[in-house]
């Protein structure tokens, strides 16, 4: 369960990361231009997250998909603490970390 926890930790910090730090960068920076360069880094992030993630988890990266895959019984329900928590814990210091980055560059 490790392997899982830390594929969906790692795969959930980049996509925060990437995606909620160019949100937050554009905007606060005013360098805000198009919604294009937001989606095209959103876009990486998700490509990143799943590349790197994907052999270690399944890379659902959403609490949403992981208590879908358990209803629709594609994965055991045992797994869903491990996979809520590493993805929880991952949002959480992603967006801590894209915080602490902006206001120290503000």
């Amino acid at each position: 369960m490790m392997k899982e926890f830390v594929g969906e930790f790692l795969g959930t910090f980049i996509l925060v990361l990437f995606g909620c730090g160019s949100v937050a960068s554009s905007v606060l920076f005013g360098e805000y231009n198009s919604i294009f360069q937001i989606g095209i880094v959103w876009g990486i992030g998700v490509m990143l997250a799943i590349y790197l993630t994907r052999h270690l988890s399944c890379a659902h990266l959403n609490p949403a998909v992981s208590v879908a895959m358990v209803i629709s019984k594609r994965m055991l329900a045992r797994k869903l603490p491990v996979y809520l928590s590493a993805q929880f814990l991952g949002a959480l210091l992603a967006g801590g970390g894209s915080f602490y980055v902006i206001l120290s560059f503000h």
